[in-house]
């Protein structure tokens, strides 16, 4: 129970592979708490793999922001509301 506060409330000094990656954004927008912040900090310091994963996505957050930005056609948003619910209503129980 402990573990599960410290990672919901950013405690704890270490993050793993899978949550620097689950974090990731978070941690780009700066949205941690600081500690969250400072453990992923040292994490991509030491991990290679991680680092590179953020950097991409960092860059690919930057290549997004300069496209233009379009808008949807009429419906296109009740039309996804729609066809998510019929697929979960469809769905094996």
């Amino acid at each position: 129970m402990r573990s599960l506060l410290d990672k919901m409330f950013g405690r704890g000094g270490e993050v793993d592979c899978d949550e620097v990656q689950r974090l990731s954004s978070d941690y780009l927008e700066e949205e941690l708490l600081p500690p969250k912040q400072s453990a992923i900090q040292f994490h991509l310091n030491k991990c290679g793999s991680c680092k590179a994963f953020v950097e991409t996505l960092a860059s690919t957050i930057g290549l997004l922001s300069r496209l233009p930005r379009i808008a949807a056609p009429p419906g296109f948003k009740q039309a996804i509301i729609e066809k998510t619910s019929a697929a979960r209503d469809n769905r094996p129980s």
